[in-house]
């Protein structure tokens, strides 16, 4: 699919873009034709006005027929001068051409019956102008070689420079639907992972539920009560499917851009605050040091159950990999933006794995997160619920150090 995806990125890209060079090519080739056809209309304005003054005195045969005028032309051209009542040839001039009686005679001949006051002669490969003066008929004629080289070499010019352009414009776009498909690709693949790893998370319960379901029809004789600990661990894993679907959702919402984007003004204190409330229990019995120091009045544009929300997972995250006896503590300071940072002492997190822990599903220690019942989704939401509070979030964590979560917001009015 992506393959097919990227040559009609290709095709479109090349078609785009040789249809703008094709069009560009056949202004300029048009503009081309029509200078060398003024260049041959300008010549035989030349020729009749120099013809004019053959006319003063004039001969009634074709002795001036092999008399050369003084005027040169680029382009070879003659005329002739007619009686416009007996349509007898008078006078013919040339002008750095080579004709004859019979060339010239043919030449006015076809130009006579075409009428009109200009035309062409391709059998003759003659372009005519014809003007009255009195009964008298001057006929111009130019040589259309010239005309006819100069055209083909612009036309053949443009259609060299269209084939190598389209190869050209072939490659640049492979390579920029190389550039244009790597999202999509990397999309497809992310999705294509994600898929692989709800599927995994959800096998499990998906299997003790059948197992304690079995074992409930097994057992159909029994009463409620006698197999309370099945129906328990049926409502507990049913619990933990519903979480773990509600965060799917959560975040297949904000990748479809179905999150609105928060417009209140929410004390960003009293949300961190309550968080660490709420937890201060769950250290207790952890037997882990919880400190906080929270900067007073700091407001945010956000949603509040949101930001309480992302307050509970740095700190739940903290409370399940400090260590025994560790310490927690919460900052939270003003300044051009507000910074909350969860610190807690324990394990350093690996290099490695500090890259990847806002991915989805990722577990730096998967053994672990599962004891502690994780989905490896946490953090995941976190960092979506700061995207959505225009933030950032990051992690630090080193031996000797512990580590740090510090999250940055842009505070209401700035």
């Amino acid at each position: 699919m992506l393959r097919r995806l990227r040559w009609k990125f290709t095709l479109i890209l090349m078609l785009l873009l040789s249809g703008v060079l094709a069009a560009v090519l056949a202004v300029q080739t048009a503009s081309a034709v029509r200078q060398y056809r003024a260049g041959t209309d300008l010549v035989l304005r030349n020729v009749l006005q120099r013809s004019q003054a053959a006319l003063e005195p004039w001969s009634a045969s074709l002795e001036g027929l092999d008399r050369d005028e003084e005027l040169y032309t680029a382009i070879p051209a003659f005329c002739a001068v007619v009686d416009g009542d007996s349509g007898q040839i008078l006078l013919a001039l040339s002008f750095n051409a080579a004709v004859n009686e019979d060339g010239v005679t043919r030449a006015v001949e076809g130009a006579l019956a075409a009428g009109g006051a200009s035309g062409r002669l391709p059998g003759q490969g003659l372009r005519w102008q014809i003007q009255r003066s009195g009964r008298y008929l001057r006929v111009a004629f130019a040589d259309l070689s010239w005309e006819r080289t100069g055209a083909g070499r612009q036309i053949l010019t443009a259609l060299l420079l269209f084939a190598a352009a389209s190869a050209g414009f072939f490659a640049v776009s492979w390579f920029l639907s190389r550039w244009l498909v790597r999202p999509v690709e990397e999309g497809w693949r992310r999705q294509q992972q994600f898929v692989a790893d709800a599927s995994h998370e959800l096998k499990t319960p998906l299997t003790v539920l059948l197992a304690d379901a079995d074992i409930l029809l097994a057992r159909g004789e029994d009463t409620v009560d006698s197999q309370r600990k099945w129906v328990e661990s049926i409502r507990e894993e049913g619990l933990r499917m519903k979480g773990l679907v509600q965060d799917l959702l959560y975040l297949a919402r904000g990748d479809a851009g179905q999150r609105a984007r928060p417009r209140e003004a929410v004390s960003l204190t009293d949300a961190v605050e309550s968080c660490v409330l709420a937890f201060e229990p769950v250290a207790f019995e952890a037997g882990l040091t919880l400190d906080s120091e929270l900067a007073p009045g700091l407001s945010v544009l956000g949603d509040g159950e949101e930001l309480r929300r992302l307050g509970a997972i740095l700190l739940d995250n903290a409370c399940k990999y400090c260590g025994p006896g560790g310490r927690i503590t919460v900052t939270l300071k003003g300044g051009e933006r507000a910074a909350l940072t969860v610190h807690n002492t324990g394990e350093p997190i690996p290099a490695e794995a500090q890259a990847h822990l806002f991915e989805r599903f990722y577990r730096a220690d998967a053994a672990r997160s599962r004891e502690t019942g994780g989905y490896g989704l946490g953090l995941s939401i976190a960092s979506a619920i700061v995207e959505g509070h225009r933030g950032k979030i990051g992690v630090r964590s080193a031996p000797g150090e512990g580590t740090a979560f510090t999250v940055t917001l842009p505070l209401d009015g700035k």
